[in-house]
């Protein structure tokens, strides 16, 4: 029997794309038909949810088997409130973005040899855990020269709209720097660089399911905007504590002579 020589390369075609369609097409149909419901939920906590309560917790320097480090001491006792300073922020407190401090102190994010501690945090997206924040003293830390390095990991920025990354990486990099000049400047391009990459892997296309979008943003900065929003804070609790003793003491004051008063 005769058979066309272009017959060949036709059939071979044709059989290839009922195999795409079977193996290919149909598989990744199935595949978001069949979506989990931990994935769908995890969608809802992202898109439609709120911002979670933050319940920090309070942790304590460990010894390892070495010497903690007057600096890290320093910047353990004064980056206490930075969790709670950086949700109470204006710009992040009106975000679905918030912190929560972590009981573990062992950096994970840090491409160092030598263990080391610091304040660690949850990334929060509004329910969601996204991703983490890492802080720790850089050496000769001191609260008027509070050098400290950071990382923040966001793992799978999909979902998430990067113009909201980028307001929230910004106000991390603001608070951890003088909030101008070189280090505010060298923390913006940081950022930048890690949103092109981000926004260059959304745009990819495959034919199997949307690979994870990473963000990764390191800073290095002196903190000083966080350092004076600490202090502020302080001076702004004890002003009140004094208010509210001076109250009570005229308050005492008053029903004493009312009192005496009475007694006549």
């Amino acid at each position: 029997m005769y058979i066309p020589a272009w017959l060949i390369p036709f059939v071979a075609v044709l059989l290839w794309a009922c195999y795409y369609y079977r193996y290919g097409y149909l598989e990744l149909k199935r595949r978001k038909a069949g979506k989990s419901e931990r994935e769908a939920k995890q969608e809802d906590n992202i898109l439609v949810g709120t911002p979670i309560e933050p319940k920090h917790a309070n942790p304590k320097l460990k010894r390892w088997g070495w010497r903690i480090s007057d600096s890290l001491r320093r910047f353990f006792a004064d980056f206490d409130r930075f969790g709670v300073i950086v949700n109470g922020w204006a710009p992040v407190k009106d975000s679905p973005w918030r912190l929560q401090e972590l009981k573990d102190t062992g950096l994970r994010t840090f491409d160092n040899d030598t263990p080391k501690q610091g304040r660690r945090y949850d990334v929060f997206y509004n329910q969601q855990r996204v991703g983490s924040l890492e802080i720790t003293d850089t050496s000769g830390y001191t609260t008027q020269e509070p050098r400290v390095c950071a990382n923040v990991l966001i793992r799978d920025a999909r979902l998430i709209p990067l113009d909201e990354v980028s307001r929230f990486l910004t106000s991390i990099g603001t608070l951890l720097s003088a909030g101008t000049g070189d280090e505010y400047a060298e923390a913006r391009r940081n950022t930048e660089i890690a949103l092109t990459q981000a926004n260059s892997a959304k745009k990819s296309k495959g034919m199997d399911i949307t690979p994870q979008v990473v963000i990764e943003v390191p800073f290095l900065g002196s903190a000083a905007t966080y350092i004076k929003l600490r202090a502020r804070q302080a001076k702004e609790a004890e002003t009140r504590v004094q208010h509210a003793n001076s109250r009570q003491n005229g308050a005492g004051m008053t029903r004493r002579i009312t009192k005496l008063f009475s007694r006549k």
